[in-house]
Protein backbone atom coordinates (compact mmCIF):
# COMPACT_ATOMS: atom_id res chain seq x y z
CA UNK A 1 0.00 0.00 0.00
CA UNK A 2 1.56 3.47 -1.08
CA UNK A 3 0.89 6.67 1.36
CA UNK A 4 1.47 9.57 0.20
CA UNK A 5 1.34 12.03 3.46
CA UNK A 6 0.82 15.96 2.84
CA UNK A 7 0.08 17.34 6.48
CA UNK A 8 0.49 20.93 7.22
CA UNK A 9 3.26 19.56 9.75
CA UNK A 10 6.24 18.36 8.04
CA UNK A 11 7.55 17.12 11.51
CA UNK A 12 3.90 15.19 12.29
CA UNK A 13 3.88 13.85 8.41
CA UNK A 14 7.98 12.43 8.62
CA UNK A 15 7.50 10.55 12.58
CA UNK A 16 3.82 9.06 10.81
CA UNK A 17 6.00 7.71 7.53
CA UNK A 18 8.59 6.03 9.84
CA UNK A 19 6.09 4.55 11.68
CA UNK A 20 4.00 3.16 8.62
CA UNK A 21 7.72 1.90 7.04
CA UNK A 22 7.88 -0.35 10.34
CA UNK A 23 4.75 -1.93 10.34
CA UNK A 24 4.86 -5.82 8.72
CA UNK A 25 2.14 -5.22 6.24
CA UNK A 26 5.15 -3.49 4.56
CA UNK A 27 3.63 0.13 3.33
CA UNK A 28 5.84 2.44 1.21
CA UNK A 29 5.08 5.76 2.69
CA UNK A 30 6.51 8.88 1.79
CA UNK A 31 6.28 13.08 3.77
CA UNK A 32 6.08 15.83 1.53
CA UNK A 33 5.66 19.50 1.88
CA UNK A 34 4.94 20.08 -1.43
CA UNK A 35 2.75 17.82 -3.80
CA UNK A 36 4.19 18.56 -6.47
CA UNK A 37 7.28 17.91 -5.78
CA UNK A 38 7.59 13.56 -6.05
CA UNK A 39 8.10 11.88 -8.76
CA UNK A 40 6.92 8.30 -9.84
CA UNK A 41 4.47 7.74 -6.21
CA UNK A 42 1.53 6.70 -7.33
CA UNK A 43 -0.18 6.54 -4.08
CA UNK A 44 -3.31 4.56 -2.95
CA UNK A 45 -3.76 6.85 -0.38
CA UNK A 46 -3.31 10.73 0.47
CA UNK A 47 -3.39 11.84 4.27
CA UNK A 48 -4.15 15.71 4.52
CA UNK A 49 -5.44 17.78 7.31
CA UNK A 50 -7.46 20.84 6.74
CA UNK A 51 -4.80 23.22 5.13
CA UNK A 52 -3.54 20.66 2.87
CA UNK A 53 -6.74 19.06 1.26
CA UNK A 54 -7.07 20.95 -1.65
CA UNK A 55 -3.65 21.11 -2.59
CA UNK A 56 -3.63 17.45 -2.34
CA UNK A 57 -7.24 17.37 -4.79
CA UNK A 58 -4.96 18.29 -7.68
CA UNK A 59 -2.61 15.69 -7.85
CA UNK A 60 -5.37 12.71 -7.03
CA UNK A 61 -6.06 10.41 -9.79
CA UNK A 62 -9.03 8.66 -9.97
CA UNK A 63 -8.42 5.74 -7.53
CA UNK A 64 -5.97 7.47 -4.91
CA UNK A 65 -7.98 7.57 -1.66
CA UNK A 66 -8.10 10.81 0.61
CA UNK A 67 -7.90 10.53 4.28
CA UNK A 68 -8.32 13.36 6.23
CA UNK A 69 -6.83 13.64 9.86
CA UNK A 70 -9.16 15.61 11.87
CA UNK A 71 -7.00 18.32 14.36
CA UNK A 72 -10.18 19.33 16.67
CA UNK A 73 -12.51 20.40 13.19
CA UNK A 74 -15.74 21.55 14.21
CA UNK A 75 -18.66 19.53 13.19
CA UNK A 76 -19.18 22.27 10.61
CA UNK A 77 -15.85 22.28 9.05
CA UNK A 78 -15.75 18.62 8.85
CA UNK A 79 -19.60 18.66 6.92
CA UNK A 80 -18.05 21.68 4.40
CA UNK A 81 -14.76 19.49 3.36
CA UNK A 82 -16.93 16.07 2.89
CA UNK A 83 -19.49 18.08 0.83
CA UNK A 84 -16.60 20.29 -1.46
CA UNK A 85 -13.52 17.42 -1.39
CA UNK A 86 -13.96 13.45 -2.70
CA UNK A 87 -12.64 12.44 1.13
CA UNK A 88 -12.75 8.74 1.83
CA UNK A 89 -11.72 8.60 5.29
CA UNK A 90 -12.26 10.98 8.42
CA UNK A 91 -10.19 10.07 11.49
CA UNK A 92 -9.12 11.59 14.85
CA UNK A 93 -5.65 12.69 14.90
CA UNK A 94 -5.15 11.05 18.04
CA UNK A 95 -6.35 8.07 16.73
CA UNK A 96 -3.79 5.01 17.43
CA UNK A 97 -1.64 2.80 14.54
CA UNK A 98 -3.96 -0.36 15.08
CA UNK A 99 -6.93 2.31 14.13
CA UNK A 100 -5.27 4.04 11.34
CA UNK A 101 -4.34 0.81 9.95
CA UNK A 102 -7.69 -0.37 9.89
CA UNK A 103 -9.36 2.78 8.63
CA UNK A 104 -7.13 2.00 5.48
CA UNK A 105 -7.72 -0.98 5.11
CA UNK A 106 -11.79 -0.64 5.28
CA UNK A 107 -11.40 2.45 2.71
CA UNK A 108 -8.92 -0.04 0.54
CA UNK A 109 -12.30 -2.33 0.63
CA UNK A 110 -14.27 -0.12 -0.93
CA UNK A 111 -16.09 1.65 2.52
CA UNK A 112 -15.90 5.22 4.02
CA UNK A 113 -14.57 5.91 7.36
CA UNK A 114 -15.86 8.11 9.35
CA UNK A 115 -16.45 8.27 13.21
CA UNK A 116 -19.92 7.79 14.23
CA UNK A 117 -19.66 10.62 16.60
CA UNK A 118 -19.29 12.56 13.26
CA UNK A 119 -21.30 10.45 11.89
CA UNK A 120 -24.66 11.46 14.44
CA UNK A 121 -22.97 15.15 14.05
CA UNK A 122 -23.72 15.51 10.50
CA UNK A 123 -26.99 13.20 10.71
CA UNK A 124 -28.52 15.92 13.50
CA UNK A 125 -26.85 18.99 11.53
CA UNK A 126 -28.83 17.94 8.62
CA UNK A 127 -31.84 17.27 10.60
CA UNK A 128 -31.37 20.66 11.91
CA UNK A 129 -31.30 22.41 7.94
CA UNK A 130 -34.30 20.67 7.21
CA UNK A 131 -36.11 21.92 9.83
CA UNK A 132 -34.59 25.30 9.42
CA UNK A 133 -35.22 25.20 5.23
CA UNK A 134 -38.70 24.69 5.73
CA UNK A 135 -39.64 28.42 7.33
CA UNK A 136 -36.90 29.86 4.66
CA UNK A 137 -37.23 30.18 1.05
CA UNK A 138 -34.09 30.88 -1.09
CA UNK A 139 -33.74 32.49 -4.16
CA UNK A 140 -31.64 30.61 -7.36
CA UNK A 141 -28.91 33.05 -6.85
CA UNK A 142 -28.95 32.65 -2.92
CA UNK A 143 -29.24 28.61 -3.32
CA UNK A 144 -25.99 28.84 -5.32
CA UNK A 145 -23.75 31.21 -2.92
CA UNK A 146 -24.82 28.63 -0.08
CA UNK A 147 -23.55 25.80 -1.66
CA UNK A 148 -20.47 27.87 -2.38
CA UNK A 149 -19.69 29.31 1.18
CA UNK A 150 -19.88 25.71 2.26
CA UNK A 151 -17.13 24.78 0.00
CA UNK A 152 -14.95 27.35 1.41
CA UNK A 153 -15.30 29.62 -1.17
CA UNK A 154 -14.55 33.69 -0.63
CA UNK A 155 -16.65 36.36 -1.72
CA UNK A 156 -14.17 37.02 -4.46
CA UNK A 157 -14.51 33.43 -5.61
CA UNK A 158 -17.67 33.07 -5.66
CA UNK A 159 -18.40 35.86 -7.11
CA UNK A 160 -16.19 34.83 -10.27
CA UNK A 161 -17.68 31.88 -10.51
CA UNK A 162 -21.02 32.61 -10.80
CA UNK A 163 -20.47 35.84 -12.76
CA UNK A 164 -21.16 38.87 -10.43
CA UNK A 165 -19.64 41.23 -8.40
CA UNK A 166 -18.11 40.80 -5.39
CA UNK A 167 -20.31 43.37 -3.89
CA UNK A 168 -23.39 41.56 -4.73
CA UNK A 169 -22.28 38.48 -2.99
CA UNK A 170 -22.06 40.41 -0.13
CA UNK A 171 -25.70 41.82 -0.45
CA UNK A 172 -26.82 38.01 -1.10
CA UNK A 173 -25.34 37.01 2.19
CA UNK A 174 -26.54 39.67 4.11
CA UNK A 175 -29.98 38.69 2.90
CA UNK A 176 -29.12 35.19 3.69
CA UNK A 177 -28.13 35.47 6.99
CA UNK A 178 -31.08 37.99 7.88
CA UNK A 179 -33.70 34.96 6.66
CA UNK A 180 -32.03 32.47 8.22
CA UNK A 181 -31.34 34.05 11.44
CA UNK A 182 -27.24 33.44 11.84
CA UNK A 183 -24.13 35.29 11.59
CA UNK A 184 -21.46 33.11 10.46
CA UNK A 185 -20.64 31.59 7.38
CA UNK A 186 -19.75 27.88 8.18
CA UNK A 187 -23.88 28.21 9.91
CA UNK A 188 -24.91 27.59 6.42
CA UNK A 189 -23.12 24.22 6.09
CA UNK A 190 -26.47 22.75 7.18
CA UNK A 191 -28.09 24.46 5.05
CA UNK A 192 -26.44 23.60 1.82
CA UNK A 193 -26.49 19.67 2.97
CA UNK A 194 -30.45 19.87 2.70
CA UNK A 195 -30.00 21.77 -0.75
CA UNK A 196 -27.84 18.99 -1.83
CA UNK A 197 -30.82 16.79 -0.48
CA UNK A 198 -33.11 18.63 -2.49
CA UNK A 199 -31.07 17.73 -5.61
CA UNK A 200 -29.90 21.80 -6.20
Amino acid sequence: MKILIHLTSTLLGRALQELLEREPEGYQALAVSDVRKFDGFRPDFIVVDRCTVHGSLQIQEPDTKIVLLDFCLSDEEITSLLLSCKIDCVLAATSDLPLFKKALNKVMAGQIWIDNNRIKAIVRQGEHAKASAQDVSFSKKEREIILHVSQGLTNKAIADKIHISEQTVKTHLSRIFRKTNISRRSQLVPYAMNLRVQGF
